[in-house]
């Protein structure tokens, strides 16, 4: 007996509780803000979740390509390491001095120096600029051109003007000549010894002798080759970019 009325009781609990919420507007209103605050916490977990997820993965990929990059930077500064030790052997075993005295300092351009020339562009004053000096220009790490002193001010002259001038080996032959520039993708090595071997494709680097550049940075390779008068001629495409120099490094010779 007791047993009935109990279930009669909570049934009849359920109905009256039942019929409140569906009659009475402030149960309602109760029932339906209870109802959205829960489905509002969960949309917003979850929501956080996925972003936690997301996060962790963009972090994974982050350390992973972070990994690779090391790896690779690791194995460049190897081969510099091994190249650095053979250099300094073969100026030991030459009875040279090493030569210590090279800087590279980063500047800033300051605009054209006329408009309509793209290849000429100011600088900043630098670090122990000296207006006797003409310097070399690296960007990325390719010559690109010089600075000289105009008007008592660091003048860049980019590979594309023919005002720009500075030596150069070609080929594993080292075939030197001197780089003057002709327009903003190219430049012509002129007075190459005519009976010295070189052919299309051919790498070009400083020689460093016009004490401009140190030895080696490249400079482009060769498209085409003409003869000349007891000498040849070579138009090279440039590997480094003449038209966006608005942050180039400088390199400082100190004799």
């Amino acid at each position: 007996m007791n047993r009935r009325f109990g279930k009669l009781s909570f049934f009849v609990t359920a109905g009256i509780v039942g019929m409140l919420v569906l009659y009475s507007p402030a149960i309602r209103t109760l029932f339906s803000t209870f109802t959205t605050a829960i489905q509002t916490t969960y949309l917003d977990f979850k929501e956080s979740v996925g972003e936690m997820v997301e996060r962790h993965f963009m972090q994974v990929r982050t350390i992973e390509r972070l990994h690779r990059t090391n790896e690779k930077l690791s194995e460049r500064l190897i081969r510099f390491q091994n190249d650095a030790a053979s250099y300094r052997a073969l100026k030991s075993a030459m009875g040279l001095e090493v030569d210590m005295n090279l800087s590279v300092i980063p500047v800033r351009t300051y605009g054209y120096a006329l408009l309509g020339n793209f290849q000429q562009l100011w600088l900043e004053r630098f670090r122990n600029y000296d207006p006797e000096k003409n310097y070399g220009v690296i960007r990325n790490g390719y010559a690109i051109g010089i600075v000289v002193e105009e008007e008592n001010r660091p003048l860049m002259i980019l590979a594309g003007d023919k005002a720009c001038n500075f030596a150069v080996y070609i080929g594993k032959k080292r075939a030197p000549g001197i780089a003057t520039g002709k327009d903003a993708r190219h430049m012509i090595v002129k007075y190459i010894p005519e009976w010295m071997k070189i052919e299309i494709g051919d790498r070009v680097f400083t020689n460093g002798l016009d004490r401009i550049f140190p030895m080696g940075i490249e400079v482009g390779k060769v498209l085409s080759i003409r003869k000349m008068q007891g000498f040849k001629n070579a138009e090279i495409e440039l590997f480094g970019d003449t038209l966006h120099p608005d942050f180039v490094w400088v390199v400082n010779r100190d004799r």
